[in-house]
């Protein structure tokens, strides 16, 4: 199943990078297709087409490592914004990170106590005096692994890259796609790992007491947060996560399940009858024993007889369009028919997908709260969080929210190697 989310997730990227918008909470994307009506770019031609083939360029993300409970995970922090260093840039620089990360078995999705980041030097900055105008930028990137609760660099590395636009915003953006997987990236992580591992091998005791500590606040999200933060390869430290894991997540699922019911009711009210197998997720993550499980069976019951008549009236259309020999109907129905029968033919792993977001979200928004509560002194494992995966965070997190986007990502993908 791994890699059929995998497969699925990546296309997701294409449609999501490609329509790049949407909030970060769960109870009202879900199903949510791009709509660029009444919107306007601030970019040039060129710097649009830049943009875009930056955002393409990020959606080689390895989603098992991402979501895998087994995983070392790093926080990504985002670079500094200044000068040529937009928003925009920062973001996308946080997302190739992530990629990078995760091609090397990494999550990007930590609890803050380890942190990847990387500082943007520029060095340097001409503009052509000939005829177009071409803007280059040359910067020095700095990254380095972080130990947030000792606040030791456990490792380093550098690469140099070189950005050519018709603006200084566009070369900074072209740059952004010339930052590799270089062997000094990979060498820098496979030290921190070492190092990261071993530390989470000595300080158990640590680790226990913030998990109890928030386990008995009844911050169950937050205990998950910390214990889902420790890899497989940390054995000594790793046993107390197989302990105490599935009991807490128990726990969160039945102290979440007003807000999960409140997230699927919105999504199901924003859809209609339009199938999406992110209800499904939601109906799953809430508990059998819960008091609110019969309002979401019903809630699921009625939402998924709607989508059953939806597909039948889509098959009848799509028989009387062919019948009646229109063809321009008969195939605009006959693609809307495919699309929701690939949907449902892929629901367990898109709806599987989607469950790890959402408690993975659960997680993220616990360690947020936790980190910008606590006197910055006393933060140690719950360090400054907010700060460090930044946007990057929302922007991975609504790919699960575009299951039908994934689906027609793949359709007109197949459509234009056919043509």
């Amino acid at each position: 199943m791994k890699k059929i989310i995998y497969t699925l997730a990546v296309l997701a990227v294409a449609t999501l990078v490609t329509a790049c918008g949407g909030n970060s909470g769960g109870s009202n994307k879900g199903g949510t297709k791009f709509n660029p009506e009444g919107r306007k770019s601030s970019l040039t031609e060129s710097e649009r087409a830049a943009a875009l083939a930056a955002k393409r360029a990020e959606q080689d993300v390895d989603f098992g490592t991402l979501f895998s409970e087994r995983s070392l995970r790093l926080a990504i922090a985002q670079p500094a914004i200044e000068g040529d260093i937009t928003s925009d840039v920062a973001d996308r620089v946080s997302m190739r990170l992530l990629q990078i990360t995760s091609q090397n078995g990494i999550s990007g999705i930590g609890d803050g106590t380890f942190v990847c980041g990387v500082k943007i030097v520029e060095t340097g900055r001409v503009a052509t005096s000939t005829a177009p105008q071409k803007m280059t930028l040359k910067y020095e990137l700095q990254f380095s692994v972080v130990n947030n609760v000792t606040g030791d660099v456990y490792a380093t590395a550098s690469q140099e890259v070189v950005g050519v636009g018709n603006t200084f915003r566009e070369a900074a953006l072209n740059a952004v796609g010339e930052i590799k997987n270089t062997a000094a990236l990979q060498s820098m992580l496979a030290t921190a790992s070492e190092r990261i591992i071993g530390w989470y091998n000595d300080n158990l005791h640590v680790i226990k007491n913030y998990v109890e500590g928030a386990e008995s606040a009844g911050d169950y999200a937050l205990a998950l947060a910390i214990l889902n933060s420790i890899p497989e390869q940390a054995t000594e430290t790793y046993k107390y996560v197989a302990e105490k894991q599935t009991p807490l997540t128990e726990k969160m699922l039945h102290q979440k399940a007003t807000t999960t019911l409140a997230s699927m009711e919105a999504l199901i009210a924003k859809l209609g009858d339009e199938f999406n197998p992110a209800v499904g997720a939601y109906f799953e993550l809430i508990p059998i024993d819960s008091p609110y499980y019969e309002n979401a069976k019903t809630a699921f019951a009625e939402y998924s007889s709607k989508c059953a008549d939806r597909r039948e009236a889509l098959e009848a259309e799509a028989a009387r369009e062919a019948e009646a020999a229109r063809a321009a109907e008969a195939a605009k129905a006959a693609a809307e028919l495919e699309e929701l029968k690939m949907l449902y033919a892929h629901e367990e792993q898109l709806a599987a997908l989607e469950s790890e977001k959402i408690k993975a979200q659960y997680e993220y928004d616990a360690s947020v709260a936790a980190s910008s509560a606590a006197p910055k002194q006393e933060r140690g494992l719950l360090q400054t969080i907010s700060y460090a995966i930044g946007g990057t965070f929302e922007r991975l997190f609504t790919v699960a929210d575009t299951a039908g986007g994934i689906i027609k990502e793949g359709l007109d993908k197949r459509r234009e190697e056919q043509k």
